[in-house]
């Protein structure tokens, strides 16, 4: 899926400065793999491996934020914090490479990546709206934090939807030139 590098036919890549969007998500994913990384994924690390310093910023998430489902831990909680590691993480990496060369193949993987992204974070902000642990402030500040990254992730994915669908539309033009041709 995420191995073949080189298109179907020749294409000229374009300069950075003419791929903006590109750049802007390079940035967000330079600065979310540390994240995934270094704080998202520390449950699943093993005993005594987790850096001191990286267990007391996270002991000091949980008090300053009040996360129940950081604290609390529900099991659909702990599935999608495992989707980073296994999947987000790889993809992340992946796609840095992917839309710094311009991969033919960074708008598909990037739609599925950002759809599983997106909905997982989403599903946590709905959580923290209905959470009965939390006050009024402690959720407004969480679904702030959560939330700007759920609206990132589907920017992404409306993004690489229209990429997709301008590709195949382009690709459709021929097939229906000749139709009409034909009529």
């Amino acid at each position: 899926m995420l191995a073949s590098t080189s298109p179907p036919a020749m294409a000229v890549a374009l300069p950075p400065t003419h791929r903006p969007r590109d750049n802007l998500y390079v940035l967000f994913l330079l600065s979310y793999i540390p994240i995934i990384i270094f704080f998202d994924s520390l449950q699943f690390y093993p005993a005594g491996l987790a850096p001191g310093s990286l267990l007391q910023l996270h002991e000091w998430y949980t008090k300053h934020f009040n996360d129940q489902l950081v604290i609390s831990q529900p099991a659909w909680f702990r599935l999608f914090t495992l989707t980073e590691p296994l999947y987000q993480l790889p993809v992340a990496v992946w796609a840095v490479w992917a839309l710094r060369s311009k991969s033919y193949n960074a708008p598909a993987n990037l739609l599925l990546w950002a759809t599983v992204c997106c909905g997982t974070t989403i599903t946590c902000v709905f959580e923290f709206y209905h959470n009965q642990l939390m006050s009024n402030q402690e959720k407004l500040v969480l679904i702030a934090m959560y939330g700007s990254y759920a609206l990132i992730f589907g920017g992404i994915g409306v993004d690489m939807f229209c990429r997709i669908q301008k590709v195949l539309k382009a690709a459709a033009a021929p097939a229906e030139q000749k139709t009409a041709l034909v009529s």
